[in-house]
Formats: C-alpha cells, sequence, structure tokens
C-alpha cells in the first residue's frame, strides 16, 4: 500500500515525523557532533552524507512507494553514496580540502536523486526500465519537492512576520522558542514533511503537466538561437569561443538545456509528445544541432587542455563535455534514422541517466582520479619541455591536489638536471613558506617582476649613452608592461633599434632623483610611453599617469617616432616642466 492510498492524516504525520526526524539529526550533525568529532575527520563526512542522502531520498519515496520500502532503498543508497564519498575523501588529507575542489557536492546530488524514479517504476509499475514510468516519476519528484520548498519559505516569512506583530504587542514567546538551537532544524523539517505529503494528495493537481507544456513553448525560440549561432560562427571567427572555458561552459548549459526540451517535446510517450507537425520537426531539428554545440564545447577544451594541460577542473569540464556529445550524437542518429526517432530517443534517455551514474561513481573512485590524472600530466608536460618552471601552478599542484599533487610535488622537487631546476626549486621552496594561495602569488608576482626587470635592462637602450638607470627604476612597472617592453625590444625598427628606449631626464625639478621615460612600440605599431618618476614623497620609482593624449591613442608609426628619439630629436623643458617635445608631440606627465 502506497502512502497515497492511506488516509491523508496518516500520510502527514508520516512524512511530519520523518521532516523532524531530518531535522534532529541535522541539529546533531551541525550542533552536537562536531564537539566530539573533529569537523576534518572522515566519520563526520561519513555520517553527514549519509544522513542527507538519507532523508532526502526518503522524502522523495514516502508517497510514492510505502514508507518501509522507501526507508529501506534510501538507506541503502545513503550508506553506498556515504561510503563513495569518504573513498574519494581519501585523496586528501581533510575533508575541508576535499569539499574544496567543488566537485563533491554535484555528484552527491547527481547520485541521490537519479536512482530515484528507477526505484519508484520497479515497485510501482514493476519494470526499472518502463520510460513512461521514469519520465513522470522523475518530474513528479521535481515538482513535489519545488512546490515543498516553496511552501517552506512562505511559511518561514509567515513565522517571521507573525513574530514581529507580536513583539509589538511585547508578545516574544515565538522569538524565545526560535532561540532554542534545535527548533529551527525541527520547525523546517516538519514543515517540508507535511508539505510533501499534502502535494502528495493532490498529486492530480499539482503535477508536471503544465510545466512540461510551458517548456515546450521554448524549443522554437532555442533553436532559433542554435542556429544563427552556428550560422554566425564562420563569419564571426572563433576566437571568442575556442580555448576557453567559460565558452564550453556555456555551450554545454545551452546543450544541456536543449537536451530537456527535446525530451519533453517527446514527453513519456507518442500519446503526450507533440502532435503537430511543425513542432515535431523543430523537435528534430534541434536534436541535429545538439552535436555541433558538444563538439565545439569538447574542441574548445581540447584547445585549453593542449595549452595548460589537465585539471581536475578541466577534467571535470571535459567529462560534462563527453556527456553533452554523447546525448547530442545518440538524439541526431536517431533522427537521421527516421522511423521511430522518438521512441528512440526515449531509450537513449534511459541509457544515458544509467551512463551518467556510472560516471558520478567512477569519479569517486580510483577509476577516474583527477588530482592523480592531472598531477601526471603536468609534471610530464614540465619534463617534455612543454610547461616552463615560471608558468607551472605548483600551489595547486602542492596545496590543491590531495596526496597525488603531493607526491608530484616531491617528484618535481627531485628533478635536479632539468634546464629549470634553479628556478623549479626557488618556486617550490616559496610553497612551503608560504600559507595562502593570495600570498604565493604575490610573492611570485614580486620575483617574475625582478626577473622580467632584470631581463629588460639587459636589452633597453639608454639615452643619454653615458648615463645609467637608477637602481630598481624598472621594478616600478607592472609586469604586463614589462612584458611588453621585453618583447618590443625584441623587434627592430626601419632604421634598425629596438623597438624599445630609456630617456634619464630631468622633468620634474624638486623630484629626489631623475626621471625616466621608457618608450616602447606595441606590437599594433603604436608608440607607448610610461614615466617613470620617484615623485616628492622618497627615492622609491612610481608610474606617473600621462595628463594628456599619448601617440599610442593617434598614430600607427610609433617605429618611425622611435627612430626619431634615437637620433636625439627631442626637446626637455629647461624650467623643469614635465613635458617632452618630439615628432611635433607635446607629452605632458603628472608630476
Amino acid at each position: 500500500m502506497t502512502e497515497r492510498e492511506i488516509s491523508p492524516t496518516l500520510g502527514r504525520l508520516i512524512l511530519g515525523a520523518v521532516g523532524a526526524l531530518a531535522g534532529l539529526s541535522f541539529w546533531g550533525l551541525v550542533d552536537v557532533l562536531p564537539d566530539l568529532i573533529e569537523r576534518t575527520e572522515w566519520p563526520y563526512l561519513f555520517l553527514t552524507s549519509f544522513t542527507a542522502s538519507f532523508f532526502i531520498a526518503c522524502l522523495a519515496l514516502i508517497g510514492p512507494v510505502p514508507a518501509a520500502r522507501a526507508a529501506i532503498a534510501s538507506a541503502g543508497l545513503g550508506l553506498v553514496i556515504a561510503t563513495l564519498l569518504t573513498w574519494a575523501g581519501q585523496r586528501f588529507e581533510g575533508v575541508d580540502a576535499f569539499m574544496q575542489t567543488g566537485h563533491p557536492l554535484p555528484i552527491f546530488f547527481l547520485l541521490t536523486f537519479t536512482p530515484l524514479p528507477f526505484f519508484i517504476a520497479k515497485i510501482r509499475e514493476g519494470r526499472w526500465d518502463d520510460y513512461s514510468a521514469l519520465f513522470a516519476h522523475s518530474w513528479d519528484i521535481v515538482v513535489r519537492y519545488a512546490a515543498a520548498l516553496l511552501f517552506v519559505g512562505i511559511a518561514w516569512g509567515v513565522l517571521m512576520l507573525s513574530d514581529a506583530m507580536l513583539q509589538l504587542v511585547g508578545v516574544t514567546f515565538i522569538q524565545q522558542l526560535l532561540r532554542i538551537d534545535v527548533v529551527p532544524y525541527v520547525l523546517v523539517g516538519t514543515v517540508l514533511g507535511v508539505a510533501l505529503a499534502v502535494v502528495n494528495e493532490l498529486s492530480e493537481y499539482v503535477s508536471p503537466y503544465l510545466i512540461l507544456r510551458l517548456l515546450r513553448l521554448l524549443l522554437p525560440a532555442v533553436l532559433v538561437v542554435v542556429s544563427v549561432f552556428l550560422v554566425a560562427l564562420p563569419f564571426k571567427g572563433l576566437s571568442n569561443l575556442f580555448g576557453t572555458l567559460s565558452a564550453a561552459a556555456t555551450l554545454m548549459a545551452m546543450a544541456m538545456g536543449a537536451t530537456t526540451l527535446v525530451t519533453t517535446a517527446l514527453d513519456a510517450d507518442g500519446q503526450s509528445a507533440v502532435q503537430g507537425r511543425v513542432m515535431r520537426l523543430l523537435t528534430q531539428g534541434l536534436a541535429l544541432v545538439l552535436p555541433a554545440l558538444g563538439i565545439l564545447a569538447g574542441v574548445a577544451i581540447w584547445l585549453r587542455v593542449d595549452q595548460y594541460g589537465w585539471t581536475p577542473d578541466r577534467l571535470a569540464a571535459a567529462t560534462l563535455a563527453a556527456l553533452v556529445l554523447g546525448y547530442g550524437a545518440s538524439y541526431a542518429v536517431a533522427v537521421i534514422l527516421r522511423r521511430d526517432w522518438a521512441e528512440r530517443i526515449r531509450r537513449i534517455n534511459v541509457v544515458m541517466a544509467l551512463v551518467v551514474m556510472a560516471v558520478g561513481i567512477a569519479w569517486l573512485t580510483p577509476l577516474l582520479n583527477p588530482q592523480r590524472i592531472a598531477t601526471a600530466n603536468q609534471v610530464a608536460r614540465f619534463e617534455a619541455g612543454k610547461v616552463s618552471a615560471e608558468k607551472l601552478d605548483l600551489w595547486s599542484i602542492g596545496r590543491e591536489w590531495g596526496h597525488a599533487g603531493v607526491a608530484g610535488f616531491e617528484q618535481l622537487a627531485e628533478m635536479q638536471v632539468h634546464p629549470d631546476a634553479a628556478l623549479l626549486a626557488e618556486r617550490i621552496e616559496k610553497v612551503k613558506n608560504t600559507t595562502s594561495r593570495y600570498s604565493w602569488r604575490d610573492t611570485e608576482n614580486i620575483s617574475a617582476q625582478g626577473r622580467l626587470a632584470e631581463e629588460l635592462q639587459a636589452v633597453l637602450p639608454v639615452l643619454p649613452v653615458n648615463v645609467a638607470l637608477p637602481d630598481g627604476v624598472l621594478s616600478a612597472m607592472g609586469e604586463w608592461r614589462l612584458r611588453m617592453a621585453t618583447e618590443a625590444c625584441g623587434r627592430t625598427t626601419p632604421a634598425g633599434n629596438p623597438e624599445c628606449l630609456a630617456l634619464v631626464v630631468e622633468l620634474v625639478r624638486d623630484n629626489a632623483g631623475p626621471e625616466v621615460v621608457l618608450f616602447y612600440v606595441l606590437s599594433d605599431g603604436r608608440l607607448w610611453s610610461d614615466m617613470l618618476s620617484t615623485r616628492t614623497n622618497g627615492d622609491a620609482y612610481v608610474v606617473a599617469p600621462r595628463m594628456n593624449g599619448n601617440f599610442a591613442v593617434q598614430s600607427r608609426e610609433g617605429a618611425e617616432h622611435l627612430d626619431a628619439l634615437f637620433s636625439g630629436e627631442f626637446e626637455t623643458p629647461s624650467a623643469g616642466i614635465n613635458y617632452l617635445d618630439f615628432a611635433g608631440q607635446r607629452l605632458f606627465f603628472a608630476p
């Protein structure tokens, strides 16, 4: 006997009690257990994940299936998920490091919710692979939880409003009750359980069909957007698409949304699916363009990987792209084969749901250890010379990728014969001696600027020729300025001069030292300049802002103007006013 076949009162009592027990359990996990078990210990992760999975599943199953069977199934599911999460967590020193990867929570919800429709279909319809039942139960769970959570929010709002109103007349019992630590947990759980029971009672009225019909309205619009995108892509170029994870994420999100729209259009069976010829053609069209989105997302990710190597996040993105492409390619093949294409897509959905669960499980087992794979790849890239010691993300490897990352970090530290061994050893020591990524990054930026400043000073021409650059002057420039200037020094002007030049001049009378005006030609031919000044408050150089337009804004003939500077065709004011005259231009700087 299911919960829908018993009295409404009993159903509300059962689900209300389960919800209250859920709230009490979470209160214990949050406020009581941490005093007994350290949060970084694995029993806490096991108990938390088991409790969360058990109650989420149990509240969803009670009603469609008998309470006893729902509890047994939820306990089994919770045990499996908690075991897998705890097993996967052993890749790290503690729970916090494991959770900060961002991967456990999505996999937890995936493995908690995806099996539920299969279990309900097996109990109610006798077949776990009955697509009509799976489709109905999946959307039923979504709608029941959404409606119940909405009611919890409304009920909590009414409670807060009631408390505020009663406080106007000096009645504070609601406020005092809510101050008891356990009460908010139990209250929210009870309200959620009762709300789910009421939704179960009104299943004929609170159904997903309204949502499914509304979603169908979006299908033509999404098809138009995707089609315009694919048509415009060759004309607009691929520079904004390939090689970035953000573009890949956009493509995958659209592909997943389109997959959902195709599924909703086909509904549970042929009778419920879209019937009009136009809508069926639009559904087929959307299914046919899905592989293009998956392929483009995959290429975008692969180019990023080819350039920078694997990381756990790129592995997650690649895994998701593979699943998206699996859906898209299967849908497209089903449409191309024509006969029974809609029924074929429904069968594909069952298979792909199982594949998604299998991938989620593999992600929590040694079969797919993203930290191990990423570490091995990064170490191999460094050994092969594909990435320099300066570009290697040592902080992520040694501090964020768990035990596999630490092992790779130690392997890198032992590479004494590599050409970049000295710089690598220096950066490894900095990782060991810093406590946060931010402080390490600051240290890295200072070191990188120092190396770039030394590199630039070695190739930078200086005028007058008998004057040396003041000590430390180039260190005042930011990393991107140093890189642009250094790259410019590697190019030559029409007269054979380097496309960079430093003028040591007296522009500001009251400053502690001379000013240095650094000129360099940008890659597009414009001439850029920066004045490095000590100001009047000390002898540390800073980059002084310009007060007027620059050649970089006006001219693409930067190399010719630079040749004029090399020839001495410039003037500085005798009065110490901060400007330079050259090539018919007057360039002002802030003092």
